[in-house]
């Protein structure tokens, strides 16, 4: 299967490097090494089966019309914002998938939600599962509206767990113990709460129960983030502000 990768920023590439060994990739992004300059220098009767489009929103407008030439392929977008009626106005009639995955594709942990439009077959429903169960879980969104609510939640949500890490470093340093501690300690603690959450059948619910005894340290520290649903109120407004930048983003496109 031949895929045209259109865009090598961090996720196009972290895809990259999980398909390598599998499918036959053609990259064209100018500004990186080892990648065609653009459209132009593909071979004249190059014909991919799918074409990933990678790069920033704000740049589809000029790049995608040219790729419109490609009717017979699959055209897979994993830019946040635009949407499929934005992508026909800048294609035609194609089959195209909207792709949410984040950045644990690195790692093979990605959490990747998706949706079809009108144009695509089951074959194409199958394609996306091929590509996309390499690199984590995968769920179909019946609802495109839907997707900048997934945006929200798992394709930002990282950088969220991210930023949780970076405070425990930091609060664990202000209680003594020393940076390279705080952070290999702090690192260790999510990843385990995360492996625990992947192989375990437990709800969270009940994981946070399992370890959390009455009127121990562990209460303690929730009585804290848990008053007034201090921690719950602060991430639905977080999440609430990404689903809206997204909503505003594609008004722009």
């Amino acid at each position: 299967m031949q895929i045209l990768v259109v865009g090598l920023g961090a996720m196009g590439s972290a895809l990259v490097n999980k398909w390598k060994t599998s499918y036959k990739l053609t990259i064209i992004d100018p500004f990186q090494e080892n990648c065609l300059e653009s459209i132009d220098a593909l071979p004249i009767n190059y014909t991919p089966d799918i074409i990933l489009i990678a790069i920033k929103p704000q740049s589809l407008a000029e790049v995608l019309p040219e790729y419109a030439k490609f009717r017979n392929a699959l055209f897979i977008s994993i830019a946040a914002g635009a949407t499929c009626k934005r992508y026909q106005e800048l294609l035609g009639d194609v089959r195209l998938s909207r792709v949410m995955p984040n950045l644990a594709v690195q790692v093979g942990e990605s959490a990747s939600a998706y949706v079809l439009n009108e144009n695509c077959t089951e074959s194409d429903d199958t394609l996306i599962d091929q590509l996309f169960l390499k690199v984590g879980i995968l769920k179909k969104l019946e609802n495109e509206k839907l997707f900048d609510a997934v945006t929200a939640l798992s394709g930002s949500g990282p950088a969220y767990v991210y930023y949780l890490c970076e405070c425990m470093e930091a609060s664990a340093k202000e209680l003594g113990l020393d940076a390279e501690f705080a952070e290999k300690f702090a690192r260790q603690t999510i990843i385990g709460a995360a492996a625990t959450l992947k192989e375990l059948p437990d709800s969270a619910v009940q994981m946070r129960a399992n370890v959390t005894s009455k009127g121990g340290a562990t209460q303690a520290a929730l009585n804290i983030l848990m008053v007034g649903s201090a921690m719950q109120t602060l991430l639905s407004k977080a999440l609430t502000a990404a689903r809206n930048r997204c909503q505003y983003l594609a008004r722009k496109l």
